[in-house]
């Protein structure tokens, strides 16, 4: 499923060179025609120019699938100075391997006038032109991998076994470089440092994902696609956090359907590309997941986010509250099984109360009390927040009333107590009321009436939230013959719904 096109506008000199490492790969690498290039990069990136512009286009950086005269030149330059030295050959132009059966099939096929040419070349007789001089720049010619004799050929693992192995490497070399490089920044006693950022782009995902499910779906696609054109700030930031949340984006499109995933993997795969480059980790993580099975997506974005974790407390400390919040999505995408989950938690609470002694009669903090004290309290709400986690997940989770305990969660933090679990229970019991089945239609139009004055108090009226409940709440009001209440709820999401959208448009993430 492509994205909705919007036209902006033929390319310019500016987008063109913002998107040729896109464009070069998808006509190389992937060998695509000109025609499946130009669909592509007009559904997945917006991008339109004709087919003449393309061709002019390529001539112009020299990228071509056929060899030309100068190229052609250039090997044979090339392989005769290795050769005079007792040096046997491989050459690659522009990345591909060029074998000697091609060249010798271009020399006995080419026509009398570029062999003219090619002879020109060679002779010195003629000058080459700037965009001919860069192609051969692309040339490589070195002496191949030595190859065993007699020995059976090895058989390649399949993906779902050789996949997973590579993301973990890179993932590894991702979070080391990261580290190494200053990119990322620890306290005092080794916690990560995670910048704080005005909003949370993650959260819109969420929404879209209801509005999909509730039968929004131009609605969904909008909102999606004001979050993909804020995720290029965030991934040119590479904050701590970025290939996490990439991970749930990822998990939240995936139950919508896989052609969603797919275009998330297929953007995030173009735009790291452009704004890293070809051979960095981040980009060559989204070229294995390109790779994968539809029916695998799941299970190796879970492993890249297990690897990703693993790495970061290798060299840093993870803040346990964060922990248990990541490993709660993660079992909410299937990215891991609820006993995989249950297990982290534990190991977490078990550490984290080993650091915390219970409390004495004379530890109370008083006023102008001692900064231990204070770190004693932050502690002590951190346990108790794991317990709640843990305690959710053995008594709660995919249980026919989950829903209607996440609604009660949500109220239990009104008054700013803790804004981080208010909206994650939220979308909770969101998520959770269609197979919460012990909750009755009814009940659960009671609850999206408490739960969305509890959101308009305190996210506001016009967060996304907020909007996404009363799109949820129409449509149980539909279904419960309430026709009247339902397209009052509906014309008042409308009014808000475009409130919200504007903001999102002026929103810097």
């Amino acid at each position: 499923m492509s994205m909705p096109q919007r036209f902006n506008g033929p390319a310019k000199d500016g987008d063109w060179n913002n998107y040729r490492d896109t464009i070069t790969s998808l006509y190389l690498d992937q060998n695509k025609s000109l025609k499946e290039v130009m669909r592509i990069m007009r559904e997945e990136y917006y991008f339109y120019a004709t087919e003449k512009m393309y061709k002019i286009r390529f001539n112009k950086w020299g990228l071509h699938k056929k060899l030309r005269a100068h190229q052609v030149a250039e090997l044979l330059v090339q392989r005769g100075r290795r050769a005079a030295v007792g040096k046997t050959s491989v050459s690659f132009v522009h990345g591909r391997k060029i074998d000697s059966d091609r060249l010798n099939t271009y020399l006995r096929r080419v026509s009398p006038a570029r062999r003219k040419e090619l002879m020109a070349i060679l002779s010195g007789k003629v000058e080459l032109g700037s965009a001919q001089k860069r192609s051969i720049e692309e040339i490589i010619c070195r002496t191949p991998s030595p190859e065993p004799e007699e020995v059976p050929r090895r058989l390649e693992a399949p993906d779902n076994l050789r996949l997973p192995e590579e993301c973990m490497q890179i993932v590894q070399s991702y979070v080391g470089g990261a580290f190494e490089g200053a990119l990322w920044q620890t306290t005092s006693d080794r916690e990560l440092v995670f910048p704080r950022r005005p909003k949370n782009w993650l959260d819109p995902v969420s929404s879209a994902r209801q509005l999909f499910i509730n039968g929004f779906t131009d609605k969904g696609f909008r909102m999606i696609k004001i979050t993909f054109d804020d995720y290029r700030d965030v991934m040119v930031r590479q904050d701590p956090s970025l290939l996490v949340e990439t991970c749930l984006a990822l998990g939240a499109l995936l139950q919508c359907g896989p052609g969603l995933a797919e275009s998330m993997i297929n953007y995030s795969y173009g735009l790291s590309r452009i704004v890293f480059g070809p051979r960095h980790p981040f980009h060559l993580l989204f070229t294995r997941l390109k790779l994968a099975n539809p029916s695998d997506l799941a299970r190796f974005t879970g492993l890249i986010m297990q690897f990703f974790l693993q790495a970061v407390q290798t060299s840093s400390r993870l803040k346990p509250t964060y922990l248990a919040t990541v490993y709660r999505a993660m079992l909410n995408s299937d990215f891991i099984e609820p006993q995989t989950a249950q297990k982290y938690m534990q190991n977490l609470l078990a550490s984290l109360e080993t650091s915390s002694p219970p409390p004495t009669a004379t530890s109370s903090p008083a006023p102008g009390s001692s900064p231990d004290s204070t770190s004693h309290d932050a502690l002590q709400k951190d346990v108790e927040m794991l317990r709640h986690h843990l305690s959710w997940l053995v008594n709660l989770h995919n249980k026919p009333t989950e829903a209607k305990v996440a609604a009660q969660t949500l109220a239990e933090t009104r008054g700013g107590k803790d804004p981080r679990l208010a909206r994650f229970s939220c979308y909770n019991m969101l998520r959770t009321l269609p197979t919460s089945y012990q909750v009755g239609e009814e009940e659960a139009i009671s609850l999206l009436y408490q739960s969305l004055e509890i959101c308009e108090t305190e996210f506001g009226r016009h967060d996304n939230a907020t909007v996404t409940l009363l799109a949820t709440l129409q449509n149980y009001l539909r279904r419960v013959g309430s026709v009247d209440e339902a397209a009052r709820v509906r014309a008042d999401f409308e009014t808000r719904w475009n409130e919200v959208m504007e903001g999102m448009s002026k929103l810097g993430t």
